[in-house]
């Protein structure tokens, strides 16, 4: 049963990412984002549980890269499609949100295909898809009309779009944020401290600026 542990979690989390597909093709975009974020805790656990209790396997590998393509690459794509088209109205542009799930692909199988995973190259999917599961979120709760403004706008989410899926096949060394890699690393827990931080003073529009923080510490390679 051990065994299966690790499973059942990464397969709740392509089912929660299937419900946002849903819930994004009803319109329902705050919730279609919510499911993403439940998918990116559900991600953050499933392999430490599977490391935890000593399962890891191929299989598991697999069925995790599969879940997250789902969840952190089709998802967000047809969450911004979506997003753009019937929120903000512009439906030529929005299918540049396409990009998403194809630069996911590219970034998820070249993982699969590294032997060094310490650290990441390249900015991973979960950090993309929470990006713009944001996005939605801050469109409801922002209240200052300037960062409103500024964010949700399709000239912003197209750059975004742009940029983010760049950073997902770059070269960039990414360091990990894992549940076990946090262990003893006081930069890594310094930055969870200060994203928490961010997180409690702006609400959901931290979120963006988190990943902003992110990049710009894995750019000047500040934590390995």
């Amino acid at each position: 049963m051990n065994q299966n542990i690790a499973h059942i979690v990464t397969l709740t989390s392509m089912l929660t990412a299937i419900i946002s597909i849903i819930q994004s093709f009803n319109l329902q975009f705050s919730i279609a984002a919510y499911f993403i974020l439940i998918c990116f805790f559900l991600d953050g656990i499933d392999g430490a549980i599977a490391r935890r209790l000593n399962t890891t396997s191929n299989f598991g590998k697999e069925l995790d890269s599969f879940s997250d393509f789902i969840a952190f690459g089709i998802a967000p794509g047809f969450l911004m499609y979506n997003f753009m088209n019937y929120e903000l109205n512009y439906s030529i542009i929005c299918y540049l949100a396409f990009i998403i799930p194809i630069f996911s692909a590219i970034r998820l199988a070249h993982y699969n295909t590294s032997k060094y995973k310490k650290n990441f190259i390249g900015l991973t999917t979960p950090v993309s898809a929470l990006f713009f599961s944001a996005i939605p979120l801050i469109n409801l709760s922002e209240k200052n009309d300037v960062f409103h403004q500024i964010i949700i706008n399709p000239y912003t989410i197209t750059i975004s779009i742009i940029i983010i899926s760049i950073l997902l096949i770059s070269k960039l060394p990414t360091f990990s944020i894992r549940i076990d890699s946090l262990k003893y690393d006081k930069r890594k827990m310094m930055f969870i401290f200060i994203s928490m931080l961010i997180l409690f003073i702006f609400n959901f529009t931290g979120i963006l600026a988190i990943i902003i923080l992110y990049i710009i510490l894995n750019r000047l390679r500040t934590i390995n």
